[in-house]
């Protein structure tokens, strides 16, 4: 019976070895995604909107949108 246990413990403890690697794995994956995107995104805001401390400012923000003036119809 013991030799039974034993293997029974061997293949437990590599089955949970294998399932951490691949969680680990996929994890990992997705940490590294969002630390380029919150670089990313740290990187294009624009120093209107932090205050002179460099922190976010959690104002409402107005803004206004231009039509394309390239795009006109000509009407003849």
């Amino acid at each position: 019976m013991e030799p039974m246990i034993i293997a029974l413990v061997v293949l437990v403890v590599i089955g949970a070895f294998i399932l951490g690697v691949t969680v680990s794995w996929l994890a990992k994956g997705y940490v590294e995604d969002y630390v380029e995107n919150a670089a990313y995104a740290r990187a294009v805001i624009h120093p209107e909107m932090l205050d002179e401390h460099g922190n976010m400012i959690h104002d409402e923000y107005l803004y206004l949108r231009r039509e394309n003036e390239l795009e006109t119809d000509d009407e003849d």
